[in-house]
């Protein structure tokens, strides 16, 4: 099959005189596709088992637009424009016997026309230039195509205009890079020089490459490069700043604003020390700067806390001519604080506490800077409490990233609300330097333990109030001695005799009215 697909390539290139470059190929089943060069080619269909000779509809688009519908045989093909070529090498069923099913299959091949293409690649040695400095570009070109392109016309603009060039080569083949000296053993690509003209501020040049050439058939391509540069215009502003400071002592950023450019300008000068560090000065100036002059500023800074690679923000200038108003920022220094920082957490176990209970106090010193530090700490146990664990003395070397922890408990006898005073840590540098640094307070609730009421206590048994009248109650049946109170529930006869249900008028009217019912019921007998 793959001699049919060979031979019938070769015909098709032949009667056409197309040469065909990339292609894709493989088998697809129903829903599949194959896919290159923006063409994609999806097996639609296939004829029903028993219909010979066995099909495929094949469906070709091209960026995603539908642009021809066929049905091939094994060995068949078409082509689209002379742009793309389909190829069906073989269709087929799986033989039911071996596989145990049937299923369709077509290998098909999707090929895109041989064409040139050129890669532009423009290449500036700097990002910004200064007013009249000269500006070096590179073009570098070459055919990673499938065919020569020839008549090749290269033009470089820019935008603002500022600079044009052409330039041209008869043909590149494949592979081949633009080559300005093809007599030295190395490629020399398109060089372009220009001066930076003179602008009234900071201005954005864009340089635009584009790339025209045909194929052998005679159609037209193109390609295209670019890049940008900054032209900073008749101001320039410097910030400068010492690479690395300790973190105790006071580091100087020194500003200068140069004039290039042919008349003095009014400076409105302003800057910032950001979020790490502090300035001890107001940054804001007003300065004149004569053509060809500079004029420099400078104010102190203390680092927040050290680390390496901290950044000041730019400085920013303001001057106007004729009625515009222009902007220069200079660039950021980056500056590496050096130093040791401790940080101090100081908690306690619980906010509120019963009388008599304890609570923990934790205290931890972590060093968070990048130099070493002894840390020292002396924690006083307040007049309300009592030491009872732990240790209150903290002395220890801490290296960048480590935490001293300090753990104590002590008791609280008395009830009402108090502070544990704040801790405070002292560290040296590597210089002896001494710093210091302070805790958080703590406030500690101590509840009252509640006492428990007698008169409400169940061991406690209720006794009965005392007659009024004086008088006492008796003791067993019939006399035999006076008591006030009777059996342990200290409840009196007489109140008992009261209380019962036999006692009183009822019980004395009880078998009167037992009678009345009987001589009721013996008269209707």
């Amino acid at each position: 099959m793959m001699r049919i697909f060979t031979i019938l390539l070769l015909a098709s290139t032949m009667g056409s005189a197309v040469e065909w470059g990339d292609r894709a190929e493989g088998e697809l089943r129903w829903g599949e596709a194959l896919s290159i060069g923006g063409y994609s080619l999806v097996a639609a269909d296939f004829t029903p088992e028993e219909v010979t000779p066995r099909m495929v509809m094949l469906k070709l688009s091209r960026q995603g637009e539908l642009i021809a519908t066929r049905a091939l045989g094994s060995g068949e093909s078409f082509s689209v424009d002379d742009e793309v070529m389909v190829v069906a090498q073989e269709v087929w069923m799986r033989d039911r016997l071996v596989d145990g099913l049937v299923e369709p299959r077509a290998r098909v091949a999707l090929l895109v026309r041989a064409v040139p293409e050129l890669r532009v690649l423009v290449i500036s040695q700097e990002d910004s230039f200064e007013v009249g400095e000269p500006v070096r570009l590179q073009v570098e070109i070459e055919n990673v195509g499938a065919t020569e392109a020839e008549e090749v016309v290269v033009e470089v603009t820019t935008d603002p205009p500022i600079f044009s060039s052409i330039h041209k080569r008869s043909s590149l083949a494949p592979g081949e890079a633009w080559d300005g000296d093809p007599e030295t053993g190395e490629v020399d690509p398109i060089k372009v020089r220009f001066a930076a003209p003179s602008t009234s501020g900071p201005e954005e040049v864009s340089i635009k490459v584009s790339a025209r050439y045909r194929d052998g058939d005679g159609g037209v391509y193109e390609s295209w490069g670019g890049t940008s540069f900054r032209i900073f215009g008749p101001l320039k502003l410097y910030k400068y700043a010492e690479e690395a400071m300790k973190l105790k002592d006071k580091s100087i950023v020194r500003l200068s604003v140069s004039n290039r450019g042919d008349r003095t300008l009014a400076v409105d000068l302003s800057d910032s020390a950001g979020g790490d560090f502090r300035a001890e000065s107001a940054l804001k100036w007003k300065i004149s700067v004569p053509p060809g002059e500079m004029e420099t500023a400078s104010y102190t800074i203390r680092a927040k806390k050290p680390g390496e690679g901290q950044v000041l923000p730019p400085a920013e200038a303001t001057y106007s001519i004729d009625g515009v108003t222009h902007r220069v920022a200079s660039r950021s220094p980056v500056i590496d604080v050096i130093g040791p920082l401790v940080e101090v957490e100081k908690k306690a176990s619980a906010s509120t506490v019963q009388e008599g209970g304890g609570v923990t106090v934790t205290l931890a010193a972590t060093n968070v800077g990048n130099r070493r530090t002894m840390v020292s700490s002396k924690e006083t146990v307040p007049s309300w409490g009592r030491l009872v664990s732990g240790e209150t003395d903290l002395s220890s070397l801490l290296l960048p990233g480590e935490t001293a922890t300090l753990v104590y408990t002590i008791s609280c006898p008395a009830a009402g609300s108090f502070e544990i005073p704040a801790a405070t840590v002292c560290y040296r540098d590597e210089d002896g330097t001494a710093c210091t640094v302070e805790s958080s307070r703590l406030r500690i609730t101590v509840q009252e333990v509640e006492k428990a009421d007698p008169k409400t206590s169940p061991d406690t048994p209720e006794m009965a109030p005392l007659p009024i009248d004086g008088s006492t109650s008796e003791v067993g049946d019939g006399g035999g001695g006076q008591g006030l109170y009777d059996g342990a529930d200290g409840e009196s006869q007489d109140s008992r005799r009261r209380k019962a249900p036999g006692s009183g008028p009822i019980l004395w009217a009880l078998p009167a009215l037992i009678l009345i019912i009987f001589v009721a019921f013996d008269r209707y007998i």
